[in-house]
């Protein structure tokens, strides 16, 4: 008897409608943000930025937009630069750049990202910009993060975006798998955005389609062919929208609303009453509603964030019980809301500078309800928190530059948080900041935090999943047990510690090359886990989570999460990143011929602006380079710089400098000479089609020490050497992360590699050891700008147009696990661990300016 499932409503039509809503602000809103036709940048998407990043940034000390303090940036990447990697938007970019964003001081969790130096609303609110749009990009440490009110546990990501930009964007793409059959994906992805000295408008949708990956599409032994699915098939829609602008006395914000579906089906096995497969059907919805603030009062530069999200899945799952047919459905909606603010401000002077602060308040609140009909059984579910926090941040500078020991400066910082449903919990950290001489920076840090479980881990309902394939350590089988989740009231605080130091070299200016290295050194009491994959090990220390049969079977697991009483992790990550410009440079004479005409050009927009808008030039800017995020005081600065002739550009609604091209060269725009629609740009000089960038990023992680202790009075398990806490064996010794990219006249190839080591699994005295090898997988990306191609100049089509063929998992790599005997198990079959194997995926875009 199929029992009625809850539906929720139609997706599609909700969908419809909403895209809908979206042309019609976009139609409403072009008028506001329409940018002026008569600027000589209107219409170049490169010509603008090439020349803030040819002229503005050689020799500037403070670029507008940086982030604030005294912590320079790890790595600055230049508009040239950006487009080597062939990213489409900032989210593609971050993926392009995780070698140079891992953190061994967090969770992995993505980096905390800004835009224009200053905070964002949320992730969404910058995650489908084009990369069309940014200027530069500047990844900073983990500690700057303490200065926007977050937690020293992953890096900065400060992204600066044009101060003019408009265009429409169309995008189709199309994802295939070259083994077997299934898992091909087809997308379309439209949007528009629009910028224009602090306001942008941004408007996006995707839609998404994968099918189904079956057991019978891939070689898997022992499987039920057409009636399991190794990758369900699914949908997704997404809708976002974001506008930002600032207004008078300095003041910036920004509203961001999302909303996504996504629908999945997948097949568990051939149903014993028909010859039908089970299925699993799942549905969800998101719906988010963010906004930001920020500016200046009584002598304090303040931001504040707010956020409102509602979540809300279901799923329906046919199962066979004793021969009775059951439709099992859940139903769980989450509702989020935070709110904060974080003040910064100079509290005194010293010899050495001034003393600053970054005070944070916090409140956030979690409410999740779930019902669920199992097995004819009624259960409900419904949690809450309520959390409080202040953060304290202190920064005291020691010593300048000029003096003996260079330049010094410390950290002090403080956290207190207050859970409704679990207590208080602290953290308290310091650090220092010291560059002995200019080309060497050393940071080192300490933080010691306590961390308290989720609302999920301490309160989700009791499940019992019966039919789960797992590979039995102690009996060297795979087996079908009956594995218990849920929450687990039993669970304490964890406390962690980090140390760490880290070093930042750059031999020389005229070679953009950066050496790096950072030692971190973690240790966390009582931490707080999933439950760990079956071993010999984890089951001698958690004996009562296992139940076996009279003939020593494994037939059950209990894995609610639990507490290890320990783990300890040392390791160095170390490597480099280079870059150079291939093609035509401009001289030195060139450069400063260039700078002169900017200058000028500067000051017959201050002229023209003040007569024919009544505001000043230092406002312009200071609004103009501030954009959404950034505190009035950094605004000012970026107006002060623009006036020393750190953030010169061409006059809006006139020409550009005059006394014709620059020597060696005419103006040009990426569509050739000229540039697109008789617009000009400097891009001839070495910044436009002819030019290109070479990129190369190394970094080798070498892991000293990783052990786990379950419980005291046990052995400690080292996770380099044998022991394992999951499916995927210990923790590999080695890893190397290379990425490099090549790009010139519009074409440019961008590869990401990554290696691990191998490790091995010891299954103990009566059990079955496992091996695991190396892995190893490359990344290909090959893109082509046909707006930049000579052929554009006859067919203007062209313009804004890429093409891009991305190939993941080049070589079709799987990681190959052998037993003592030297099999594979039927649960670590390639085609079970990696279904999907390499892709190849065909992007054809178009930006409409």
């Amino acid at each position: 008897m199929r029992l009625p499932s809850r539906r929720r409503p139609n997706a599609v039509r909700l969908s419809r409608r909403l895209l809908a809503g979206v042309a019609f602000a976009a139609l409403c809103s072009t008028p506001a943000l329409a940018q002026d036709s008569s600027s000589p940048y209107a219409d170049d998407p490169y010509g603008e930025t090439e020349v803030e990043e040819l002229v503005v940034v050689a020799g500037a000390r403070t670029l507008p937009g940086s982030v604030a303090g005294d912590i320079t940036p790890e790595l600055t990447i230049s508009p040239r630069e950006i487009r080597a990697y062939g990213a489409a938007n900032v989210t593609e970019l971050l993926e392009a750049l995780a070698p140079q964003l891992s953190s061994a001081q967090g969770g992995g969790g993505r980096p905390v990202t800004l835009i224009n130096g200053g905070r964002v609303s949320g992730f969404a609110e910058i995650r489908d910009l084009p990369t069309e749009a940014i200027a530069r990009v500047e990844i900073l440490p983990e500690e700057v993060s303490l200065k926007y009110g977050y937690p020293s546990d992953q890096k900065v990501v400060n992204i600066v975006l044009r101060q003019r930009f408009r265009a429409w964007l169309a995008e189709a793409t199309a994802t295939t798998p070259t083994q077997g059959g299934g898992g091909e994906t087809v997308g379309a992805h439209a949007g528009l955005l629009r910028i224009r000295q602090g306001q942008r408008l941004m408007l996006d949708a995707k839609a998404n389609q994968t099918s189904s990956i079956l057991e019978s599409d891939r070689d898997v032994a022992g499987g039920e062919g057409a009636f399991r699915s190794l990758q369900p098939k699914s949908s997704d829609v997404t809708l976002n929208a974001v506008f930002a602008r600032p207004f008078d006395n300095g003041v910036s914000a920004s509203i961001n609303g999302s909303f996504e579906a996504t629908d999945s089906e997948s097949r568990l096995g051939l149903s014993p009453l028909s010859p039908e497969a089970l299925l699993r059907r799942s549905k969800g919805e998101d719906a988010q509603l963010a906004g930001s603030a920020s500016g200046a009062w009584n002598g304090w530069q303040w931001s504040s964030t707010a956020q409102v999200e509602r979540s809300v899945s279901r799923s329906d799952t046919d199962r066979v019980i004793n021969g009775a047919p059951y439709s099992d459905w859940t139903k769980a909606v989450t509702t989020t809301a935070q709110a904060d603010v974080v003040l910064n401000r100079a509290l005194w002077e010293l010899p050495a500078g001034k003393v600053t602060s970054t005070l944070t308040a916090r409140a956030s609140t979690l409410d999740f309800d779930s019902d669920a009909w199992r097995n004819g059984v009624t259960q409900s579910s419904e949690l809450s928190r309520d959390i409080g926090q202040l953060r304290a941040s202190f920064d005291v500078p020691i010593s300048r530059t000029d003096e003996m020991f260079g330049k010094l400066s410390a950290n002090l910082n403080f956290d207190y948080q207050r859970l409704s449903d679990f207590g208080d919990l602290q953290t308290v950290g310091a650090g220092v900041n010291w560059t002995p001489v200019k080309p060497l920076r050393v940071l080192a840090s300490f933080t010691r935090s306590d961390q308290a479980p989720s609302l999920n881990q301490l309160g989700d309902p009791i499940t019992v999943t019966p039919g789960v394939r797992m590979f039995d350590l102690t009996s060297g089988q795979t087996v079908e047990v009956t594995r218990i989740t849920g929450g687990s009231r039993d669970l304490d605080a964890g406390q962690r510690d980090v140390f760490k130091l880290g070093l930042t070299y750059r031999p020389s200016e005229k070679i953009n090359l950066t050496f790096q290295a950072n030692y971190v050194d973690s240790r966390t009491r009582d931490a707080i886990v999933s439950f760990p994959s079956a071993s010999t090990q984890v089951e001698a220390a958690f004996p009562d989570r296992f139940t076996r049969d009279a003939s020593g079977n494994l037939i059950q697991i209990d894995a609610r999460p639990v507490n290890f009483e320990r783990q300890d992790r040392q390791e160095l990550r170390w490597g480099f990143t280079y870059s150079r410009p291939v093609g035509p440079q401009p001289t030195p004479e060139q450069m400063a011929e260039m700078r002169r005409r900017f200058q000028e050009a500067r000051a017959a927009q201050e002229q023209g602006g003040q007569a024919t808008q009544g505001q000043s030039t230092q406002g312009q800017a200071g609004q103009g380079q501030t954009g959404q995020g950034q505190s009035s005081a950094q605004g000012q600065a970026a107006g002060q710089g623009a006036q020393q002739g750190q953030g010169e550009r061409p006059p809006e609604g006139g020409q550009p400098p005059t006394g014709g091209p620059p020597p060696g060269g005419e103006f040009r725009g990426p569509g050739g000479p000229g540039g697109p629609g008789g617009r000009g740009g400097f891009g001839g000089f070495g910044g436009g089609p002819r030019s290109g960038v070479f990129q190369v990023g190394l970094y080798h992680t070498y892991a000293f020490k990783d052990e786990v202790l379950i419980r005291s009075g046990l052995p400690a398990l080292d996770l380099l050497d044998g022991a394992a806490i999951g499916s995927g064996g210990g923790s590999p010794r080695h890893q190397v992360d290379l990425q490099a990219n090549y790009s010139r006249s519009g074409l440019g190839v961008a590869m990401n590699a990554k290696w691990n080591s191998s490790t091995h699994v010891i299954g103990g005295p009566a059990g079955e050891d496992l091996k695991f090898s190396d892995f190893t997988t490359v990344n290909l990306r090959l893109f082509a700008d046909l707006g930049a191609q000579p052929m554009a100049r006859e067919h203007t089509w062209m313009r804004g147009a890429r093409a891009t063929l991305s190939i993941d998992n080049l070589f079709d790599e799987r990681q190959e696990v052998r037993s003592s005997a030297g099999t594979t198990p039927i649960s670590y079959q390639p085609d079970l661990m990696d279904p999907v194997g390499r892709t190849v995926r065909l992007t054809l875009r178009k930006l409409i300016f």
